[in-house]
């Protein structure tokens, strides 16, 4: 990889081994590089059908609860400082970093990350990867940056575990500055710790921490690697973050297979570390002997010369045996071709087994980190003749097995390209792993063998509950105590604490395999724990001064510790003096029990602990707010017993009362008497534990009753005419009495019930038909304010005063349709001149009395007809009354007729007898009457009525004669309009009632048409055209011209001579229609000419052309 302060690309290199487990844990891990954009994500999966939870805890909180199933993979998002950091503070010492994670069902879990220029996954061991004694296993560096380092990350699972870190070169110098042969600290359960040694600080740090030993006193989590290493020497510069997961000594074993990940066997990068955990170890690689021993602590990279082709495309594998338990990781390049060198990876590699499970079910995102995928190879090693599946189906021929150089019970198979989610079936022992990378990423790792070495691992605490378990994947287990066998213990985990103190171990059979008794586990019981029960109030606090019950050693306050949170509040612990100090969490509404557990250690070697369970019952004050009304006296005050109001169900509180918010000044010292206007008092309630909490008590007075019965007119009208008026009382309240809907109003007839006020009570509808007192009363809705009284003197109104109560008048039917249209309006004076009396009208009496089903006033009557009045006032009670019309006909003239006469004669009108009156509108006031042309009427008198007649002379129309037909010596008139028949005349004397006229002289004539009507006729002039074939220009006054001045009677007249050349020699011009036979003043030669005659007839607007010839003829 390229020096980072060149580098522009991220560079990832990725390790992945797993363990299906019940838990996890995360030891943290130190970067030199910074950084910058990093994110990380926690992915779990399980072959489990059933989903189950699983929770995430960093340093003893729990950070999220996520679920899990088999088919169904979780990402979560994790914090960046659980697990990474850049802050030299974090070194050295303990801290709150690492992670836990624990279900109640088997998963794996693994962490990944991304940085700039790099990224990595972590992967958990499970219980497999805790343990008491460890060796370190990192890259021995060849290249120095003050950004690669070796370094060793360390999480406790228990409290008071003591670590030492020995057995590395002394001359280290941490990054810390310091040197030492050893490095010792202490740990509580979820605290971490971090040592790093940085390559350019000392030529010792490049090799001096490979094979450091790590012992502990419980059991921890073991994180190992370099960040970043560099391990080859064809490259010095090219980096990348080489880290992994150890697991203890009790977990290795002897022999191993490697296969080689995607690098050249010629780069370097493809090589193994092999770690002695004994002295005098011996090493054998592919079969044949090293010649190399190691003692303990000492390691050799193997050459990637050893890996051995056997066959397909790309497929090496390589055989370790040792003569003693060694610790094997490989190192690998990402990716095949190009730059190899920044995509280096690191593996711990499972030792062999036929303890290994026989499948490996499930592994989720097999090929992706993050959003981004990357083409991914699986390795699988079995047992020979082993039948293997992936994902259900056989693995092709092409991608194994292949054998393995001295171990001949083993073979590999490689896949490639596999994606998503997987699971590998095998029907004898079986580990796969995975070789992947892209561009200048590489990762790879296994996923199962690390528990095939039998060993006992014990979970939980005193508090929780302990478990002493082996790996559930046998087919059969004996536990036993002492070396004696526990009846009925025939499964993976026992309870110590049933059967007691000692050492346990557990014969674990495996079919095809073989028994296998583990090394011995010493156990000791738990001390009892003492609980002790706390009542406080919610806001107070509780400090404890832990002291043993069962020992006499000095409790070392440093070691003190929660163990059991609180949910309802917070326990912390003062370093210095070991007191643990209780404080619930604000905002609780309820009283609550809370409960927590903590731990002390003493000064003793070896050290005494006790663990304590306190119970916190909580009392949360409780307030009640309330109310209380008075009624107000005369400065509208009133007077209240605040202690009357309960302002908390606790017992044993105290209560002050304050007339503001804020709780200042004095308070009230007559509460049970407190005079004072409406508003909020505030009690200030204080419980027996001393906490305080204010309720409030809303203050209300109430207006006296009041009553005034002269802003109600109690004279009312009997509307309906039945002789009973109608009350709604609900009407007349809000008129008597302000604010009527704060009191309560009652009606009675007499003033004893009244004054009793007892349920002798009126109807909200109540009726009288005699005048009648009625007594009201008015009291209070809440409270005992006085009540107040009057009463109402109820009367019947006087009705309208009519002239008539009945009215008949006549209408005359004026256009003799048989109907009239009338406004009833126009009648109210026959009944009552008073301008404030309003009417209503109605088809019966009934409605005028209930005042219903009103009628429009305007109505059309055919005959008599009747209408009920109702008259209503402001001033007084409605009344009715009947209208009663008439409906008269007059009578029209027959003999009055329109009349035609011609243009200024006159004309005798006669309207006719039997009439009483005529009137006509020329002023005459005869039977008849002489006019001319006009329009006239006569006001015609008869039964009472007037009929206004209209009558028409009108002046008689000429016809108009529309045009005139020629044909030859033939005419044909035409005529419209006027008055026919017609009569036709060609001389205004002689007519005739045919329109045609024949055998007519050629030239002009004077059509005459005479109406019906006599009177004058119309005339018109028409042609009868004289063609002329010959002149004779000489001046004899016969012949002279060609003369055609009969055409003046038509439109655009056009005539045109021309010679027997076409010469034009003459065209008409301005109606000159008469040419004398010559050419500018010179006589033309006798000869025949040609011309054309062209008009537009005047009636028809159709065009008309003759044309000919004409002979002139000149004295030579």
């Amino acid at each position: 990889m390229k020096k980072l302060l060149l580098t522009i690309c991220t560079f990832l290199c990725l390790l992945c081994n797993a363990q299906l487990d019940t838990d996890h844990w995360f030891a943290p891990m130190s970067s030199k590089a910074g950084t910058t954009g990093l994110q990380g994500y926690l992915y779990l999966s399980t072959n489990e059908t059933t989903p189950f939870s699983v929770q995430i805890y960093n340093s003893n909180v729990l950070f999220t609860t996520v679920q899990v199933s088999k088919g169904n993979p979780a990402q979560v998002s994790i914090p960046n400082s659980f697990l990474i950091t850049d802050n030299p503070s974090d070194l050295f010492a303990p801290n709150a970093m690492g992670m836990y994670v624990k279900g109640p069902k088997k998963f794996f879990a693994n962490y990944r990350f991304s940085l700039q220029n790099h990224a990595e996954i972590i992967t958990s061991k499970g219980l497999a990867g805790l343990g008491t004694t460890f060796y370190a296993g990192m890259a021995p560096l060849t290249g120095v940056a003050f950004y690669v380092n070796s370094m060793i990350g360390v999480t406790a699972t228990e409290d008071n575990t003591s670590v030492v870190v020995s057995g590395y070169n002394p001359n280290v110098v941490f990054s810390d500055g310091s040197s030492s042969p050893t490095k010792t600290f202490v740990l509580n359960k979820g605290e971490s710790y971090i040592l790093d040694a940085v390559s350019t600080d000392s030529n010792y740090n490049l090799n001096g921490l490979v094979g450091a030993k790590i012992e502990a006193t419980k059991p921890i989590s073991v994180t190992n690697g370099n960040f970043n290493g560099i391990y080859t020497n064809l490259n010095f510069t090219n980096n990348d973050v080489l880290m992994d997961q150890a697991v203890p000594v009790e977990r290795l074993g002897k022999d191993f297979v490697v296969v080689k990940g995607n690098g050249s066997v010629f780069s370097e990068m493809e090589t193994a570390l092999i770690i002695a955990t004994e002295n005098n170890t011996q090493l054998t690689i592919n079969g044949t002997g090293t010649g190399i021993t190691l003692n303990a602590g000492q390691y050799y990279m193997v050459p990637s010369s050893n890996y051995i082709y056997q066959g397909g495309t790309d497929n090496y594998n390589m055989g370790i045996s040792a003569t003693k338990n060694i610790y094997v990781y490989q190192f690998l390049a990402g990716v095949s071709g190009g730059n190899e060198y920044p995509t280096g990876g690191m593996n711990f590699i499972p030792p062999l087994s036929c303890f290994m499970p026989n499948k490996i079910d499930e592994i989720g995102f097999i090929n992706r980190i993050g959003s981004q995928n990357y083409s991914t190879r699986l390795n699988i090693i079995t047992q020979t003749g082993a039948t293997v599946t992936l994902n259900g189906n056989a693995i092709a021929a092409a991608n194994g097995p292949y054998p393995v150089n001295g171990n001949p019970n083993w073979v590999t198979y490689s896949v490639p390209n596999v994606t998503g989610t997987i699971t590998v079936n095998s029907t004898k022992s079986v580990t796969a792993g995975i070789a992947a990378g892209s561009g200048a990423v590489g990762y790879g790792g296994y996923f199962a063998g690390f528990s095939s070495i039998p060993a006992i691992t014990k979970t939980g605490d005193c508090y929780t509950g302990i478990l002493l378990q082996v790996d559930n994947t046998y087919d059969g287990y004996q536990w036993y105590l002492n070396g004696s066998p526990i009846s009925g213990a025939t499964t993976y985990s026992i309870n110590p604490e049933i059967y007691g103190a000692g050492t346990y171990t557990c014969l674990v059979t495996k079919n095809n395999c073989e028994s296998k008794l583990t090394t011995g586990y010493d156990y000791t019981l738990c001390p009892p724990i003492t609980t002790t029960t706390y009542n406080i109030g919610a806001c107070n606090t509780k400090v404890i001064s832990p002291a043993f019950t069962t020992s006499t050693q000095t409790i070392t306050p440093s070691h003190t510790s929660i163990v059991a949170a609180p949910t309802s509040g917070t326990a912390t612990v003062n370093s210095a003096t070991g007191e643990i100090t209780y404080t619930p969490n604000p905002g609780l509404t309820a009283d609550a029990t809370d409960t927590f557990i903590y731990y002390v250690e003493g000064s003793g070697n070896p050290a005494d602990f006790e663990y304590f369970k306190i119970i916190i019952n909580i009392d949360v004050l409780q307030t009640t707010n309330g109310a209380l009304t008075s009624c107000a006296d005369a400065s509208g005050n009133g007077t209240f017993d605040l202690t009357s109001v309960s302002v908390s169900p606790d017992p044993g509180t105290t209560v002050q009362y304050y007339t503001n918010s804020a709780l200042s000044g004095t308070p009230i010292a007559t509460p049970a008497t407190y005079n004072g206007p409406a508003g909020t008092i505030y009690a200030n309630v204080t419980s027996q534990y001393g906490c305080t909490k204010t309720a409030q008590i809303t203050l209300t007075t109430i207006p006296s009753p009041n009553i005034n019965t002269n802003n109600f007119n109690a004279t009312l009208c009997d509307d309906n005419f039945d002789g009973i008026v109608n009350v709604n009382f609900s009407n007349i309240t809000p008129v008597i009495v302000t604010n009527s809907a704060s009191f309560n109003v009652r009606y009675y007839l007499n003033q004893t019930d009244a004054n009793a006020g007892n349920t002798n009570t009126l109807p909200a509808n109540w009726t009288y038909t005699a005048n009648t007192t009625v007594y009201v009363r008015v009291d209070v809705l809440t409270g005992n304010c006085p009540a107040a009284f009057g009463q109402i003197n109820f009367k019947i109104g006087n009705r309208i005063t009519l002239l008539t109560g009945t009215a008949t008048s006549d209408v005359c039917d004026n256009d003799i349709s048989g109907s009239e249209s009338v406004n009833l309006n126009d009648y109210k004076n026959l009944f009552t001149t008073d301008p404030g009396v309003t009417l209503t009208f109605h088809a019966t009496l009934a409605n005028a009395q209930a005042g219903t089903n009103a009628i429009s006033p305007i109505q059309t009557i055919t005959s008599t007809s009747t209408f009920y009045i109702r008259f209503t006032s402001a001033t007084e009670c409605p009344n009715t009354g009947i209208l009663t019309l008439n409906l008269k006909t007059p009578k029209k003239s027959d003999r009055l007729k329109d009349q035609i006469v011609c243009p200024n004669e006159l004309v005798t009108l006669d309207a006719g007898p039997g009439f009483t009156s005529y009137t006509w509108s020329t002023g005459a006031t005869t039977q008849t009457v002489t006019v001319g042309a006009g329009s006239y009427y006569v006001d015609l008198g008869f039964n009472g009525c007037i009929y206004r007649q209209y009558v028409n002379v009108t002046t008689a129309q000429p016809p108009t004669i529309t045009k005139i037909e020629v044909s030859g010596y033939n005419a044909t008139v035409f005529a419209s309009g006027g008055t026919p028949p017609y009569q036709y005349s060609l001389n205004g004397i002689d007519y005739q009632s045919s329109n045609i006229f024949t055998g007519l002289s050629r030239g002009m004539h004077t059509a005459y048409v005479l109406g019906a009507d006599g009177c004058s006729p119309v005339v018109k002039e028409f042609l009868i055209l004289n063609l002329i074939n010959a002149i004779t220009p000489n001046g004899d006054g016969l012949n002279d011209v060609l003369n055609y001045s009969d055409l003046r009677i038509k439109q655009d007249v056009s005539i045109e001579v021309v010679d027997r050349y076409g010469a034009l020699v003459y065209r008409s011009a301005d109606k000159n229609y008469i040419w004398d036979g010559k050419v500018n003043g010179r006589p033309l030669s006798t000869g025949t000419y040609w011309y054309l005659l062209r008009w537009i007839e005047p009636d028809t607007k159709l065009p008309v052309s003759y044309s000919g010839w004409v002979l002139i003829k000149n004295r030579e």
